[in-house]
């Protein structure tokens, strides 16, 4: 079953043909009908973008119509650019809706006083924006001033192809437009990357540590070895916003542990990373063994090394891991590493659970160890000494669980994706419960794992979504919360729904494997009912604790 490719509503007040011909093989693009009918699109309730059903909407805007020939005019639009965007977002409420910053071109013919009319403007409409921004789950900023800042007004700008076409950048200013949304709409549809793996030398310090000795290589935060050590706070200052390390490098494991443990300028310490394979192995085979030791799915690596002999290997035999040309002069390491940041890792947003992620692997990886020396599935759960906390959601976990709901793909029957929005007007109706499960053993807390949203008719309940991190897959942590869902619903039928996707084949027989009795099975979509008459919970005596808060 192959994922088609993803629809974007492009609404701009620019033509954007160029734009969009450079990301239509990775996406399928909506716009409006004529030039510049972004405002009437937004405003009608019967616009076509409101039927499109696209999965995200950017409005990229440029700031000319705004400029002040007469008095008022400037303010007028963008009074108008409010209601048109108050107007989409009141009515798509689903999906990421990305919002331009405006850059107002205006006639310079003007004295220095006059010109604060451009700030005010420019400021009026980021005022607003931001306030969409925090007060809507759903809102994006996509910071074309900042482009701007960063290629250089005279770069960014062609008056020429202005007069022509009606667009206004020019080679280097739509190639910067093209390439950021690129990058939002990957991180929007969860195509970042999770993982780097990093060699060591000549990639985190200059030298060979096994030739050069600790006080031979090139690291400090001055001079030569200032490009390393810059270059280790910006993998530092990923690694502090979610993304994992591991190292892959071959060298002698005594000469690397004493850099990364004892040299001074050395930000990267043992802590930091889920893996090390420190050895003289192929690296390629080091890099599938850390896919298997971290249960990390296909796509999810960057693999980062000075070699280009080691890059190609691993190119050839690792496909599915990206690896980027190391940069052949080391003073541009900083914009090597901001470019994989804004290329392949940049999130959305940041929650607190993203900030545990390293702990969370290094957690995983002493469970596996438990389990390698348990006699059975029961007694390793028991040697974990699990605690399992079932209770309806609260206000302060709601960004976690809309970010739980819409990417994860593996343990997920419905795979429906709720915003914020939508998932306050469930959890409002008193008909409805949205149930959370947080879970931690004797290694560490794992937080927020899984989700369940159950809707009530009568009698009947129905188990809209249920959902739960690929982590803790495996631990019977499935059938300890529909065993309580069904303990709490005694004599009542919960009916469970299987939808299939690409990717949520590892519950495809959830429900059968937990005692439900299938209903109707067309073409895969499996609806389940289960009789809790009389219904007897079990006892799972292997997990320490089991709280439940109806």
């Amino acid at each position: 079953m192959a994922d088609s490719k993803k629809k974007v509503a492009l609404l701009s007040n620019v033509t954007v043909d160029l734009i969009i011909g450079k990301l239509r093989r990775e996406y399928d693009f909506y716009l409006p009908e004529g030039f510049d009918t972004w405002v009437q699109e937004a405003i009608n309730p019967s616009a076509g973008i409101y039927s499109a059903e696209p999965d995200a909407v950017i409005v990229l805007l440029d700031g000319t119509e705004a400029r002040s020939w007469k008095d008022g005019e400037g303010d007028a639009r963008i009074s108008l650019w409010k209601q048109a965007l108050t107007a989409l977002v009141t009515k798509i409420k689903s999906i990421p809706i990305f919002v331009s910053t405006i850059d107002v071109r205006e006639n310079r013919i003007k004295s220095l006083s006059e010109r604060r009319g451009k700030y005010e403007l420019e400021n009026n409409w980021y005022q607003y924006v931001q306030g969409l921004i925090e007060s809507k789950s759903n809102i994006y900023l996509f910071d074309l001033a900042d482009m701007i800042a960063e290629i250089g007004r005279k770069q960014f700008y062609s008056n020429k192809m202005w007069y022509i076409s009606s667009m206004p950048y020019s080679r280097d200013g739509l190639n910067a437009v093209a390439s950021e949304i690129g990058r939002i709409l990957r991180s929007a549809f969860g195509s970042r990357k999770k993982i780097i793996a990093l060699d060591l030398d000549n990639t985190l310090w200059g030298g060979v540590v096994g030739e050069d000795g600790i006080d031979g290589i090139e690291l400090s935060n001055h001079k030569e070895g200032q490009r390393y050590y810059d270059f280790q706070r910006q993998i530092l200052e990923m690694k502090n916003r979610g993304i994992v390390l591991a190292l892959n490098s071959k060298n002698n494991p005594e000469d690397a542990e004493m850099v990364i443990g004892q040299h001074p300028a050395m930000l990267l310490r043992e802590e930091d990373f889920v893996s090390r394979k420190i050895n003289w192995e192929n690296k390629a085979v080091n890099l599938k063994a850390m896919e298997r030791e971290l249960n990390l799915t296909e796509g999810g690596f960057i693999f980062i090394d000075d070699n280009p002999v080691e890059r190609e290997t691993v190119k050839g035999e690792c496909p599915e891991i990206l690896v980027p040309d190391f940069p052949a002069d080391t003073t541009e390491l900083l914009e090597f590493a901001e470019k994989i940041w804004f290329d392949y890792c940049r999130p959305l947003r940041v929650l607190s659970n993203d900030l545990k992620k390293t702990q969370m692997y290094q957690d995983e990886s002493k469970r596996k160890q438990e389990m390698s020396e348990s006699l059975n599935l029961d007694d390793y759960i028991a040697k974990l000494e699990m605690a399992v906390d079932i209770h309806r959601m609260r206000d302060s976990e709601m960004e976690r669980v809309v970010q739980l709901i819409n990417k994860t793909n593996q343990f997920n029957v419905t795979t429906k994706r709720y915003t914020q929005d939508e998932l306050q007007e469930i959890a409002a109706d008193s008909h409805n419960v949205v149930y959370v499960v947080h879970c931690s053993d004797k290694y560490g807390d794992s937080g927020l794992i899984s989700v369940i949203i159950l809707k009530g008719q009568d009698l009947q309940v129905i188990i809209d979504s249920f959902l739960m991190s690929c982590r803790v897959m495996g631990r019977k942590l499935e059938d300890v919360i529909l065993n309580e869902i069904a303990g709490m619903c005694n004599g009542k039928k919960i009916t469970g729904e299987f939808i299939p996707t690409a990717k949520n084949t590892p519950v495809k027989d959830l429900f059968d494997k937990l005692g439900f009795g299938l209903i109707t099975d067309i073409e895969g979509h499996k609806t389940y009912e289960l009789d809790t008459q009389g219904y007897q919970k079990k006892d799972f005596a292997f997990y320490k604790e089991i709280r439940f808060e109806e």
